[in-house]
């Protein structure tokens, strides 16, 4: 790594590049050709190289925005929500313990309908005790925000510029997220769009924002007889969010010849009805593993907040698939699922889908192919939603003894 690794976005790019660098500076260096006018960020691992790298870029003068220094991360979104009422395009980042700090601000640009980004390097919360790796904070709490999922490398950068259109043309805000240190600090090659192409495809929009000339309310109290019915009216607003973000996908796949989807498919065809579905860094493991157990297929989530279940069901019904194999790196301690698993049941609810959630890759541990074929071994036996619906998968029972599933 160059002592300056955001130096390729210190003037404009004209020409696509291919550039090897980590995820967190990835997104940096597409967040700083969209344009936004207010950063605002409180440094926690594994999420700080993104702002650091984006500090950079507005240090050596090229980005002209403000980057706002602040004690934590409840007042990064406190500052953030307040400057993207403004009228400013903001972002921010977060992981973790700083997500949970500011819960207390999440929900206002949801309420609001400001078009905020947010960058999550995901990551444990502190609980049996400290975790700087890699979980899916990120599922267990939703406050309305739209939430894309990014395996490697170039599909963060990517999202980090979909993110942006997606946030104005919803009026949500909206968060993209990759997996902490085996994305963030993992340096890979990807493609660099041009600015030009950046900012053709990413156009500051006309809102109604804060405005002296437009007198309005703004963070005012809602008594009973109204509270309701601007819930509903948030959650009717939702019900289109599926589609902008669709939308978005295809002019990005227009513009750089990269193509996504809401759920993704790979070895549909296969012989098993049993397949995987996972998100974010773990599918490439998957896929490796595919490569001697070609009767599996694999169901990829790229879209996790609108959860796009009619997708899902008709993925499901158009291949025949019987059984799910969720993977998650995440638990609930209180449910009867964790959240990817309940999300996917609820979804495939009305197909009679069977599926069994396995708790993988907590606090940042290695997920192991023989973890692969033991759920898949473990789903033969599996022919009802009876019973025990999720396992922990590679957990020490005694020192030299994994627990058996």
């Amino acid at each position: 790594m160059s002592v300056e690794p955001m130096s390729p976005f210190f003037q404009e790019i004209t020409e696509r590049k291919q550039l090897a660098m980590t995820g967190n500076y990835a997104v940096a260096g597409a967040v700083s050709q969209t344009d936004p006018d207010v950063i605002c960020a409180f440094p926690i691992t594994p999420q700080t190289q993104s702002v650091e790298g984006l500090s950079d870029v507005v240090n050596h003068g090229f980005l002209k925005a403000a980057f706002v220094n602040v004690e934590s991360e409840l007042a990064a979104m406190s500052y953030s929500t307040a400057a993207c009422a403004a009228g400013a395009r903001t972002f921010t980042a977060t992981a973790s313990q700083g997500y949970l700090l500011m819960c207390e601000a999440l929900p206002m640009p949801v309420g609001w309908r400001l078009p905020l980004t947010m960058m999550i390097s995901a990551r444990a919360f502190n609980a049996p005790n400290l975790s700087i790796w890699n979980s899916w904070e990120f599922t267990l709490m939703d406050f309305g925000w739209n939430t894309l999922v990014s395996e490697n490398v170039q599909e963060t950068y990517d999202a980090a510029i979909m993110a942006s259109k997606i946030a104005e043309n919803s009026l949500f805000p909206t968060m993209f997220v990759h997996d902490g240190f085996i994305i963030s600090h993992s340096a890979q090659n990807f493609e660099a769009l041009t600015h030009k192409e950046v900012m053709k495809f990413t156009p500051k929009k006309k809102r109604k924002t804060i405005n002296p000339d437009d007198p309005g309310t703004w963070g005012g109290i809602v008594t009973p007889s109204y509270f309701m019915e601007g819930r509903r009216g948030l959650d009717k607003a939702k019900e289109g969010v599926i589609d902008i973000i669709g939308k978005t996908y295809k002019d990005f796949g227009k513009l750089s010849g990269r193509h996504y989807d809401h759920i993704e498919g790979f070895n549909l065809d296969a012989r098993s009805k049993t397949a995987f579905i996972t998100m974010g860094s773990m599918c490439g493991n998957i896929i490796s593993w595919m490569e001697k157990n070609k009767d599996y297929p694999l169901i990829k989530i790229r879209t996790w907040r609108p959860f796009p279940y009619k997708q899902l069901q008709d993925m499901i019904e158009e291949n025949n698939i019987e059984k799910l194999i969720v993977l998650e790196k995440d638990d609930s301690l209180s449910d009867i699922l964790p959240p990817v698993g309940s999300a996917i049941a609820t979804a495939t609810y009305p197909l009679g889908t069977i599926l069994r959630s396995f708790i993988v890759g907590l606090g940042g541990r290695d997920v192991t192919k023989d973890e692969f074929s033991l759920a898949a071994k473990k789903m033969e036996t599996v022919n009802d939603m009876k019973g025990r619906l999720y396992y922990y998968l590679g957990v020490r029972e005694t020192k030299d003894k994994l627990e058996e599933i």
